[in-house]
């Protein structure tokens, strides 16, 4: 080992121990951000894990896509509150994503709390499990088909394309080639709460839906547009017809694709609606976005576009919940709608933000046992009810 990789081994253990100065965690996440310390954090993380008290069925660590996920959040900036431009790769980011390479054994993470308190919760007696892919898909006629790993290959025909359902959570439109469209034939995807599916539609373009979400799509693109209606939250791959735009409208609003990676957050209970564009650009009323953008939607019909993040966008996607500057009602919003639970509220809960990642394949009791060394107090009542009590 290099003196470096020596200094970096200590600041690690401190960092564990959570015995580090601020000075100490300021070299820390340095070392954290050069990627030529990559090899030596993977093998002190792997030495930590191997350690006496550690789960013994640990998942495999996922190095490169882990460390992408700590590295590419320097890739984007937004304002700061001087109105300059600051990085989205900020020390509690940091902090969060490196705890989940050190303890994703454990499945808990780091929540940066900024009202402080000591109160351990209370643990659940019962547990729920995640969401998984399961969705209904609702024919021209009416019928309903669901969408599981008991029901795979061809499901039946909509107007010239075959239904194809992979069993590993894609649905997709075949088209049958030399066959004419008689008729535009619309179909409907929806998940429940607890669910998520993915959905190629017949041009190519990848759709994937987070829970209680629906996309109405015809099963052949004909004329001038390609056009989709959407509530909930979509991510889209759109594939680009220059002669042919894609659009996706959802709450009396319109995104017109122009070579397009986005995410869109309508839900009803959220204050505002946002999409979010990773890749190309995208055309929301009068306002085109950049790459690394997000517009807004007030109840209004109002728009603002301002920098967004990309990566706590598309989190849940990619199998992660990302509470960065969320607070409590909003995590458990997030919360609701992926395990299935009702919440509710008891007295005066505190206000408090948090900043953190964890698995959405954890059990609820899992996730709950990292915001109860929050703070928060909870308890799970029969019928899926999670009370928040002060």
């Amino acid at each position: 080992m290099t003196a470096s990789d020596n200094r970096l081994a200590y600041l690690y253990r401190q960092y564990i121990n959570k015995s580090c100065t601020s000075v100490e965690m300021e070299e820390f996440f340095g070392y954290v951000r050069d990627p030529a310390y990559k090899e030596t954090l993977e093998a002190l993380t792997e030495e930590h894990l191997e350690t006496p008290g550690m789960p013994a069925d640990l998942p495999v660590i996922d190095w490169e896509h882990m460390y992408r996920s700590v590295v590419a959040a320097g890739e984007y900036a937004r304002p700061n509150k001087k109105g300059s431009i600051a990085p989205l790769f900020t020390w509690s980011r940091v902090a969060a994503a490196v705890t989940i390479i050190a303890l994703c054994g454990g499945g808990y993470f780091l929540l940066t709390r900024r009202q402080h308190g000591n109160s351990e919760g209370t643990i659940a007696k019962k547990d729920i499990t995640p969401g998984y892919n399961k969705a209904i898909l609702t024919l021209s006629n009416g019928a309903t088909i669901t969408l599981d790993s008991a029901h795979t290959g061809i499901l039946t025909r909509q107007g010239n394309a075959a239904v194809v359902n992979s069993g590993n959570g894609q649905l997709a439109y075949n088209l049958s080639p030399g066959e004419k469209q008689t008729a535009l034939v619309y179909n409907t995807l929806t998940t429940p709460r607890g669910g998520q599916y993915q959905l190629t539609l017949p041009d190519g373009t990848k759709v994937w839906l987070n829970a209680a979400s629906s996309l109405i799509y015809p099963t052949t693109f004909s004329g001038d547009e390609r056009t989709v209606q959407m509530t909930g939250e979509a991510y889209f791959e759109v594939a680009h017809d220059q002669k042919r735009p894609f659009k996706v409208k959802v709450n009396g609003q319109v995104i017109e694709d122009i070579g397009t990676h986005f995410n869109v957050n309508a839900y009803t209970d959220e204050s505002v609606q946002t999409t979010t564009l990773l890749e190309g650009a995208v055309r929301i009323g009068k306002h085109v976005l950049k790459p690394g953008e997000k517009a807004t939607v007030a109840p209004s019909g109002a728009i603002q576009v301002s920098r967004g993040d990309p990566e706590q966008a598309v989190a849940w996607k990619n199998g992660l919940f990302d509470f960065t500057d969320n607070d409590l009602p909003t995590v458990m919003r997030q919360l609701a709608r992926w395990y299935n639970v009702d919440i509710k509220y008891e007295g005066n809960i505190p206000e408090r933000q948090f900043t953190g990642m964890i698995g959405r394949s954890l059990t609820l009791a899992q996730v709950l046992k990292g915001l109860a060394r929050e703070g928060v107090q909870y308890r799970i009542e029969e019928g899926n009810h999670l009370i928040i009590t002060p």
